[in-house]
């Protein structure tokens, strides 16, 4: 495999890049990974990215190739599955540079959690695990925009991809024997779905500030206000969130709402310049939020479950326990403390239990109607 990442193709001509796509769209399956820099900017700024097909390790220089169709139809073509590694940004650049994620999708590291290999075991870890192959880390924070790349970093560039199809054939194969293949691709779909779901930006806040569940109406109405403006805001400035508007400084903004630039100014972890520059528009947002009739239809974070509902939840959790126990899954993997306490919540104000989304398909059938009957149960009998 060493041979291949060495004897990589650099790739910087929209004609070749035309012709491998045509080769690609032929084969069954094909490695696929990413370099990238996102420091100080919102959007990642792609490298570049690595493709490994039938035993030959390709390095495209996005700097230099302007045409990608043929490769977007590669991406979406749905007889190439594409293999990776914890490919959750990679998706996400994929749709920010590309406006489409790659699918059908492996991924590594979600088959190595479902065969007990770690809930998120890394590539060097895997390579080491099951080919006894030592890959060093020092290129990973690189620069990958700077041109021309060092060897070294071409080198770890074509090591990342180069044993992808190798580890899917071991680990299919062993997942396949337990029973467990379409679970994983069914995960991995998730992952895809979720890449490629439209931003919703007016319930940013929801996602972001787990602790709003606190604040009284008018207090989450300014801090839905200003989370879903940064978050226009960074996209078109091209800015890390935070670097526009901390967190800290929003929810203190929604608690305690400044009514000048001097209190704006005061804001914890507020910028100079954000003052200068949005302090105006930031003050007219928080003033209109708070005038503004109050929205009956205003989401609120979840509140923390019920202190009555610890005991209750014992038994569920000791049910999830046992049957990760059987199909040799972490706890974690088979049900998210989270999608468990959506499930209780369901019922809470006396509607039906029912199952998030998290619960259903595979898990559904395994865990997650054994969980609605406990539930049930134990609703009845108090």
């Amino acid at each position: 495999m060493h041979k291949a990442a060495e004897d990589y193709e650099w790739v910087d001509s929209n004609e070749r890049l035309a012709a491998l796509c045509l080769e690609w769209r032929k084969q069954p399956l094909l490695g696929l990974d990413t370099e990238f820099l996102r420091t100080d900017t919102f959007y990642p700024k792609p490298g570049l990215i690595q493709v490994a097909c039938c035993g030959q390790c390709y390095l495209l220089d996005p700097l230099k190739i302007t045409e990608f169709d043929e490769f977007i139809r590669v991406l979406t073509d749905p007889s190439v599955l594409k293999i990776l590694h914890a490919c959750s940004e990679d998706l996400e650049l994929f749709v920010e540079c590309f406006g489409a994620a790659p699918q059908p999708i492996f991924d590594s590291q979600v088959a190595g959690a479902f065969l007990g290999l770690g809930l998120s075991i890394g590539y060097q870890r895997l390579l080491d695990t099951l080919f006894q192959v030592e890959v060093g880390k020092e290129e990973t924070r690189s620069d990958w925009l700077q041109r021309p790349l060092t060897d070294a970093q071409k080198l770890y560039a074509a090591i990342d991809v180069t044993y992808l199809s190798p580890i899917h054939q071991i680990l299919s194969d062993r997942l396949r024997q337990q029973g467990k293949l379409a679970w994983v691709m069914e995960e991995c779909q998730r992952l895809v779905d979720s890449a490629a779901q439209p931003a919703d930006h007016g319930r940013s806040y929801l996602q972001r500030f787990k602790q709003a569940w606190k604040l009284q109406p008018k207090q989450l109405a300014v801090l839905k206000e200003l989370s879903a403006w940064r978050e226009d805001e960074a996209r078109k400035r091209d800015m890390p969130r935070n670097f526009l508007l901390h967190n800290n400084s929003i929810m203190e903004m929604a608690i305690r709402p400044p009514g000048n630039m001097r209190a704006l100014a005061a804001v914890e972890k507020m910028r100079g310049r954000t003052v200068s520059t949005d302090g105006k528009q930031l003050l007219t947002l928080v003033q209109d939020a708070l005038d503004a009739p109050l929205d009956p239809n205003l989401e609120s974070p979840p509140r923390p479950l019920p202190s009555s509902w610890a005991k209750r939840l014992k038994p569920l959790k000791e049910t999830i326990r046992q049957v990760a126990d059987q199909l040799e899954l972490a706890p974690e993997m088979l049900v998210r403390r989270k999608d468990l306490e959506e499930l209780v919540r369901s019922g809470l104000d006396g509607q039906e239990f029912a199952l998030p989304v998290e619960l259903k398909g595979w898990r559904e059938e395994v865990v997650g109607q054994q969980l609605l009957e406990q539930l049930q149960s134990i609703d009845k009998a108090e």
